[in-house]
C-alpha cells in the first residue's frame, strides 16, 4: 500500500558525473510522472544538485561525495546518486532506505557508505522498466524510482531485498616509520584527502617535506605544506594557496607514506 506523504516541501537531491543537461532530463522524468498525483506532489518537490562535476566513471569520488554531504539533510530525503560505468550491464539497480533517507543508483557500492553513515542500510532491486535505454539509467531507472517513492511506494514493492555490492575506502595503518595511507578525493583545491578520520599528533613528512600539522589553512605560511583535519572529518594534506595533487604529483586511490618526525 502506498504511504501518505506530508505536507511539508520534499527534497530529492542528485549527484552524477554527468555535467550540463542531462541531470534536467531526470527532473523533468520525476515531475512528468508526478504531475496531476493527488496532493500535488510536484508541486511540493525541492530539487537539490548536490554536484555534477564528480570525475567521469569515479565511483569512490562519488561515494565520498555522498557521504560527506547527506548527513545535513531530514529524514524523507530521497538521493539519487549515478556515477555508473556498468551501466546496461548485469549491474543491478538499487533502491536503499538508511536512517529514515532513500537513496537510489547503481549496485557499484556508490551509495553504500552514505547510508550506512546514516543507520543500517536495506537494500531493493530496482526491475528494469521495459524500453529503458541501456546508456542512460539516470533518466529511465532511478528517476522513475524516485518518483515512485516520492508518491508514497516503499521500496519493497520496487523489487526484491538483495545484499549490495559494498564499498569501503579503508583505514590508514600504522608503520614503523609513522603511518600508510590512501588518497581516497583531491579537491578542486587540490587538497588530498586522506582515508584517516583523525589528525596525527605531530608534524609529519611526505616526500621529504615537512607538512606542519594545523586546525587552520591560515596557520601556514603562503605555499606551506600542511596537514588538517578537514570538515568533512577526515584528515587532508594542503598547501595554503597552492594545490597539494601538483606539487606532490600525487591523485586519489594513490597510497602515500606520512613519517613522524
Amino acid at each position: 500500500m502506498a504511504r501518505k506523504r506530508s505536507e511539508k516541501s520534499l527534497i530529492i537531491t542528485l549527484l552524477s558525473d554527468f555535467g550540463s543537461f542531462y541531470p534536467a532530463q531526470m527532473k523533468g522524468v520525476i515531475l512528468s510522472r508526478l504531475q496531476g498525483k493527488s496532493e500535488n506532489i510536484a508541486g511540493k518537490i525541492t530539487f537539490v544538485d548536490i554536484a555534477h562535476d564528480i570525475p567521469a566513471q569515479d565511483v569512490r569520488a562519488g561515494a565520498f561525495a555522498l557521504l560527506c554531504t547527506v548527513r545535513f539533510f531530514p529524514p524523507g530525503t530521497i538521493h539519487i546518486a549515478v556515477v555508473d560505468p556498468g551501466v546496461g550491464t548485469a549491474r543491478r539497480g538499487l533502491v536503499v532506505e538508511s536512517g529514515g533517507q532513500m537513496f537510489a543508483g547503481p549496485d557499484n557500492g556508490l551509495l553504500i557508505p552514505a547510508a550506512r553513515s546514516l543507520g543500517r542500510p536495506t537494500a531493493h532491486e530496482i526491475a528494469l522498466p521495459p524500453g529503458a535505454s541501456s546508456t542512460f539509467h539516470g533518466r529511465d531507472v532511478f528517476a522513475p524510482a524516485a518518483a515512485l517513492i516520492a508518491a508514497g511506494q516503499p521500496p519493497a514493492s520496487l523489487g526484491p531485498r538483495v545484499q549490495p555490492v559494498d564499498l569501503d575506502f579503508g583505514e590508514a595503518k600504522k608503520t614503523a616509520r609513522g603511518l600508510e595511507a590512501t588518497i581516497i578525493y583531491v579537491d578542486r583545491f587540490g587538497n588530498l584527502i586522506l582515508n584517516l578520520q583523525r589528525l596525527p599528533a605531530q608534524d609529519m613528512m611526505l616526500k621529504g617535506v615537512r607538512l606542519k600539522r594545523v586546525r587552520t589553512y591560515a596557520e601556514g605560511r603562503r605555499i606551506e605544506p600542511l596537514i588538517t583535519l578537514g570538515s568533512h572529518g577526515f584528515a587532508e594534506i594542503a598547501i595554503n594557496q597552492g594545490n597539494a595533487s601538483e606539487a606532490f604529483c600525487l591523485k586519489a586511490q594513490d597510497r602515500i607514506e606520512l613519517e613522524e618526525i
